[in-house]
């Protein structure tokens, strides 16, 4: 087993208390001790490395009628400065400006044409929309985080996004040469994954799938409190599960995908074919909403194809939640009642009953906040597979 070099502890433990700092708010290095579970010499040389990088302030607690100098507290000062998470998608480029907890402050969207260099342009200048709304420069930008619907190599690079049409883009060393802050890139459902541990449901749960939905259906597997990547870096492509033998032609170039029958152009496809003219899936929520007829059966045939995914994964891997994310949250609560109905017929009932199916907790934001978590990972200098519940997540005192 390979063993983690002291400059990575060193960041693993500064993650590990921001994180608590984040997510029970000021503490005393004292308390941070017993949340942790770092040793006191530990705390006290991370809350001096947070002190230096004016992350955190301190201040003194009040003293409560107690005798002598009241302890010191340490807090996340969310005024010095942003993080900035991005959404890539096919023709689409969206952009949020967070504080330091995560808290938004500035949101922007705009349209992309079809090149990788189209898209850059219009992400940087959504960027710089979005910091100028808040009047913050760049000298106050921590990180920059951005979720791509690609496969996505561990160096950042794009291997291949069907959606998009991109192959080979070093996409990470480019923004890296724009930008003179630390930049982060992933895939798209990977980010949302993020999301979702850091701030989301999943802020609790070790063992968790993220299915999302915008141009293409993709997956997340978090496993034993980390996201599962692969050799290659590539696992999770969930999307890409065959449902029907023969099927449907996905962009990926083979038959029968989940996502031909689930992502967004796809449920609107079939839907023109009824008859209904429904581009979105915020439109098709609506019409479902409605309780139109032809909508409410496309979908009920589209959950019962999530839910034979599903099964196999509650089989396989035995995960606390399942959670369904992205533009795909518009028709989570008409897709629900078949996921529900093909688990209980055919997944293992032993899996069955501990695993649940929920909506991500950001719904359409989940890619953007996602890209907030990977800028909150590249200002802490923590890779991103790396990352796990026991860094990002304060424990219990005992």
């Amino acid at each position: 087993m390979q063993r983690l070099n002291p400059a990575l502890i060193r960041r693993l433990n500064v993650a590990r208390v921001f994180h608590a700092l984040r997510v029970g708010g000021p503490a005393s290095q004292t308390e941070l001790v017993r949340s942790t579970g770092l040793d006191p010499a530990t705390v006290s040389a991370v809350a001096r490395h947070l002190r230096d990088e004016g992350l955190v302030t301190t201040t003194r607690q009040p003293s409560r009628g107690r005798a002598g100098r009241p302890p010191t507290q340490l807090a996340i000062d969310a005024s010095v400065g942003v993080l900035v998470g991005a959404r890539l998608e096919p023709g689409t480029v969206r952009v949020l400006v967070t504080t330091l907890v995560g808290e938004p402050r500035a949101t922007w969207q705009g349209s992309a044409g079809p090149t990788v260099d189209d898209a850059l342009e219009t992400l940087a200048g959504g960027v710089e929309a979005a910091l100028g709304e808040i009047g913050v420069g760049w000298d106050q930008v921590r990180a920059v985080g951005v979720g791509v619907p690609a496969l996505m190599s561990l160096s950042g690079r794009v291997a291949y996004g069907p959606n998009l049409g991109w192959r080979h883009v070093p996409l990470q060393e480019r923004l890296a040469e724009r930008w003179s802050v630390p930049v982060a890139v992933d895939n798209d459902t990977s980010a949302a994954a993020l999301a979702e541990t850091l701030f989301g449901a999943a802020r609790d749960v070790r063992d968790f799938v993220m299915i999302a939905g915008h141009s293409g259906i993709g997956g997340a597997l978090y496993l034993g409190g980390r996201l599962y990547r692969g050799s290659g870096g590539f696992a999770g492509e969930i999307g890409h599960a065959r449902v029907v033998d023969g099927g449907r032609r996905c962009s990926c170039g083979d038959r029968g995908c989940l996502e031909a029958y689930l992502a967004e152009d796809a449920l609107a496809a079939r839907l023109a074919e009824r008859g209904r003219d429904l581009a979105t899936y915020a439109a098709i929520g609506t019409a479902a909403a409605d309780g139109d007829t032809v909508v409410l059966e496309v979908l009920d045939e589209a959950g019962a194809l999530l839910g034979r995914v599903i099964a196999d994964l509650v089989d396989v891997l035995d995960p606390e939640v399942i959670v369904l994310a992205g533009a795909l949250s518009h028709v989570v609560p008409w897709l629900l009642p078949a996921v529900e109905r093909t688990l209980a017929d055919e997944a293992l009932g032993a899996y069955r009953s501990r695993c649940r199916v929920i909506a991500s907790s950001f719904g359409p934001e989940a890619v953007t906040m996602g890209g907030v978590g990977l800028a909150m990972e590249a200002a802490l200098s923590l890779p991103g597979w790396l990352l796990d519940q026991d860094a990002a997540m304060p424990r219990s005192a005992t």
